[in-house]
């Protein structure tokens, strides 16, 4: 009876896998690869990376000559309007020298078309301007990486919670396997006269649990290789490969040392660079702007574009705003910023070396846990052993039995959440340490 439940257990097995053959079967490595291309937010943060290099394109571009051309119309009898619109369209004559005309003009139309262009030489403000705008360019694509590093964190959770789900299956098939040889001993022995009627309706009441159990399994791993499809920017199931998911551990020295060039780290020293800048910035208005305009001008009286007369001008210029009650208080501001961003680097820093402590304490807690799961399981299952030897022989009850079932049941279910737990949380000090995506690219 018990090999032909096995041999029905294992048709079913088959039958998933051949149903799910044509499916994508991924390792962890491939995972996350698919996570750090196809996934959402990853791309949608790669969007502001590119809005941020045209904000830097356009503070360099400040650097740049600036070409205008203007057309203008005037149609006057203003009489100083009237006497330079006539100058400038090279149609003056000693006729409109007389008083009469000078006073009383005629109506005059004028098309004014006017190109100009405009070199800054020296603009502090452009150059720090520029410097900042790339360093906060800088800061998004450390960003990014460390958003990557976070991505990666929860492929790595997602995997384990179908590996776990899996096995959970695994282990709920196994469960049902025991409940069917418990029910066939029960019946064997009722049969008998060994046995009470009680023993059979026990067993019946665990096989029905055990197929719950089962059930519920089955729906928790459809669950989780969903949400590692959605991790991966996917909406259909995610199909793991069975392989043992080893990832090495370091000791807490070098993951304090890696965690100092985490990339939210570098990110945040680069906005207190930008905020020492800002502070250069706002004291950077005490110094002058120099620079040259050039203009190039068409007037005609009768059609734009068209020159009735012509005339440039080349000109330096020298701008320098002396007095401006409110730059103190904008430098003040500015140096207060930057304390808030120093303080804000102190506590990440802080926050971070917390982070990798804790995340080492756990790695020793789950360590532990890991290796009492497995006494657990192993004396779980001579106890089983021994307690089913006992009802066969007349030697123990059906609740000793179905007792010890539940405890091999919470044993098999409390090692596979073992392992799990303790992979996970060394991943999770890989994270805190900034070192999870290199650490997986070293995997197979």
């Amino acid at each position: 009876m018990r090999f032909f439940i096995s041999v029905c257990i294992s048709i079913l097995v088959i039958f998933s896998i051949v149903h799910y053959a044509g499916a994508e079967i991924l390792t962890l490595k491939q995972a996350v690869n698919m996570a750090l291309r196809d996934n959402p937010d990853l791309k949608a943060y790669t969007w502001s990376i590119y809005s941020q290099k045209n904000n830097a394109n356009a503070e360099k571009g400040r650097y740049y000559p600036r070409f205008n051309i203007e057309e203008r119309f005037l149609r006057t009898d203003n009489p100083t309007f009237g006497f330079m619109s006539k100058l400038n369209q090279e149609r003056f004559s000693q006729e409109d020298f007389l008083i009469n005309r000078l006073n009383n003009p005629d109506d005059i139309s004028d098309f004014q078309t006017l190109i100009t262009v405009e070199q800054p030489l020296f603009v502090p403000q452009i150059h720090i301007g520029f410097g900042m705008a790339h360093k906060e360019l800088k800061a998004k694509e450390a960003e990014f990486q460390s958003k990557q590093e976070g991505i990666a964190l929860d492929v790595v959770k997602m995997f384990l919670r179908v590996r776990t789900a899996r096995e959970h299956v695994h282990a709920a098939q196994k469960t049902l396997e025991d409940a069917l040889e418990h029910k066939r001993l029960a019946s064997s022995r009722f049969d008998a006269g060994a046995a009470v009627y009680y023993d059979k309706l026990r067993t019946d009441v665990a096989e029905k649990n055990a197929e719950a159990l089962l059930a519920s399994a089955e729906a928790d791993l459809e669950v989780a290789r969903r949400a590692l499809g959605m991790v991966l920017g996917k909406t259909e199931p995610v199909y793991i490969t069975g392989d043992t998911i080893v990832i090495p551990l370091s000791d807490l020295n070098s993951c304090l040392a890696a965690s100092l060039n985490r990339k939210d780290i570098k990110a945040q020293m680069m906005r207190y660079e930008n905020a020492k800048a800002e502070v250069k910035m706002q004291k950077s208005d005490f110094l002058p702007e120099i620079g040259m305009r050039g203009s190039y001008q068409m007037n005609d009286h009768e059609s734009p574009f068209s020159p009735d007369g012509e005339s440039y001008m080349i000109m330096g210029f020298l701008k320098w705003n002396l007095f401006d009650a409110s730059k103190y208080s904008r430098i003040k501001k500015a140096k207060a910023d930057e304390h808030v961003v120093r303080e804000h680097l102190t506590a990440l820093k802080n926050r971070v070396n917390f982070s990798v402590h804790d995340a080492y304490i756990r790695v020793r807690e789950k360590e532990q846990k890991l290796i009492l799961s497995r006494v657990v399981l192993k004396e779980a299952e001579e106890a089983i052993r021994l307690v089913r030897l006992r009802y066969e022989n007349s030697l123990a009850s059906i609740v000793d039995l179905l007792d010890t079932q539940v405890m091999l049941n919470n044993a098999r279910a409390g090692i596979v959440s073992a392992e799990s737990d303790y992979t996970g949380s060394i991943a999770d000090l890989h994270y805190q340490s900034g070192t999870l995506l290199n650490t997986l690219n070293t995997l197979q």
